[in-house]
């Protein structure tokens, strides 16, 4: 933001320049101060010499006067006929005749470029910038014309000026830019990064104490909000957990009146119902214990928490495929992580009977891991639901887990900056597909 904020600066500065010299070139003198004293001063010596020398010396004099490729000559018709002067002639021809001693009557003189157009063309073509050249014609009294033909410089400085202005006042200004926006782009960096902690259950402290006062608002108006978002959620798990240990009073209570029954087909059935019950508590429990997010947020090395994973369930001997890589590093909470991707692992081994993982970055600051099985896959309608704590697709059998797997492991993932989604294969298999920020 800093760098296209100094950019803006500069572009307006440029454009403001631009504007000025345009403006300049328009409504500023065309010929250079030095070039046009020495115009009118040429043009009133040879105008005396006309009146007051003899013709053959006033010609001598005219010939040096005149400097290749101005020219002076006397001649019976005017070098520039009598015509409706521009703001910039009339200030010459009055500034002659002032020089002179008479009055306008009888001067004329033109400004133009030496291509014979108007010496006030467009700055954005060549004209606007071409030489110039100055026709001039003084009335003698005999009748005759003292004629001119001289080629003025432009009057640049006011270009030369603006370009050191420019370039001057360019480098304080993006000084000064610099500081303040860092100023103003600092506290929303840090803004950001503490939402981003936020999103993964992280409390983070903003200290701005200088800057705008509008930062700092916001500021504090983050950290009130911080505060009663965790504490509303630590309060909702609180609550929970405290519902779901409260279940474990009574169903030890029925567990041991189960165990003073007479052996029977109806006690078989009650201990399962029981089982079914207890292991849903403690699924609950677990679920809960992820939400709280105890743990503390760390540095984790992906490729090796993949590798104890491998190594823990093939010595189970179950068929997981990975093909070692790294090493990727992310931050986060390398126990929750490892039960999330475990829970997917076991969702694949379970349904699939295999689970092989790959792992990209599709990035420069993402990881993508891809869980995939060879199972039979989901209907499109249920890819979605399952994340839902205690949902089991339609079939399944009831004593393979109580559908809280998915939903555990999507927590997690969110909870680390990422995201968990399932999609079919066009091999008909299912891929669980994990998305993790990098370590910055």
């Amino acid at each position: 933001m800093t760098p296209r904020l100094c950019l803006l600066f500069c572009a307006t500065l440029l454009l403001a320049h631009a504007a000025a010299a345009l403006v300049l070139h328009q409504t500023g003198s065309l010929v250079h101060p030095l070039s046009y004293g020495q115009a009118l001063e040429r043009l009133a010596v040879a105008r005396t010499a006309v009146d007051r020398l003899p013709a053959a010396q006033a010609d001598a004099l005219l010939r040096v006067l005149a400097e290749p490729p101005a020219r002076l000559w006397v001649a019976a018709t005017p070098e520039v006929a009598p015509f409706p002067m521009l703001t910039e002639e009339r200030r010459l021809a009055r500034d002659l005749a002032r020089r002179l001693g008479q009055l306008e009557d009888g001067l004329v003189m033109q400004l133009e470029s030496t291509a014979g157009e108007a010496a006030r063309a467009s700055p954005l073509t060549a004209a606007g910038w071409a030489p110039l050249q100055l026709r001039s014609s003084l009335a003698l009294p005999d009748g005759r014309w003292l004629n001119a033909v001289q080629y003025p410089a432009r009057s640049d400085g006011w270009l030369t000026a603006l370009g050191w202005s420019l370039l001057l006042g360019a480098v304080p200004v993006l000084l000064l830019g610099w500081l303040l926006i860092g100023q103003l782009v600092r506290p929303l960096r840090q803004l950001t990064r503490a939402a981003e902690g936020l999103s993964r259950g992280e409390r983070s402290r903003l200290d701005v104490r200088r800057g705008p006062r509008e930062a700092r608002e916001l500021a504090a108006a983050f950290e009130l909000m911080q505060e009663r978002l965790l504490r509303h959620l630590d309060d909702r798990v609180r609550m929970l957990a405290a519902i779901s240990h409260d279940f474990n009073t009574p169903l030890a209570a029925l567990r041991v009146q189960l165990a003073l029954l007479e052996p029977s087909a109806e006690r078989d059935d009650m201990e399962e119902s029981l089982g079914e019950l207890d292991a849903m508590v403690q699924e609950t429990l677990d679920f809960i214990r992820g939400e709280r997010q105890t743990e503390v947020h760390q540095d984790i090395d992906l490729s090796a928490l993949l590798q104890d994973l491998r190594e823990r369930y093939q010595a189970l001997d179950q068929p997981v495929t990975w093909p070692e890589d790294g090493p990727f590093p992310l931050r986060g909470r390398p126990l929750a992580l490892k039960r999330a991707l475990g829970n997917l692992l076991d969702n694949a081994l379970q349904h699939g009977g295999s689970a092989t993982l790959e792992l990209s970055r599709p990035a420069p600051q993402l990881l993508r891991l891809d869980i995939l099985d060879d199972g039979p896959g989901l209907p499109e309608d249920q890819l979605e639901r399952v994340f839902e704590p205690f949902y089991r697709p339609p079939g399944q059998d009831s004593t393979r887990g109580l559908g809280l797997g998915l939903a555990i492991a999507r927590a997690c993932i969110l909870a680390h900056g990422g995201e968990l989604q399932l999609h079919n294969r066009p091999e008909g298999s299912l891929c669980a597909r994990v998305i993790l920020p990098l370590a910055i």
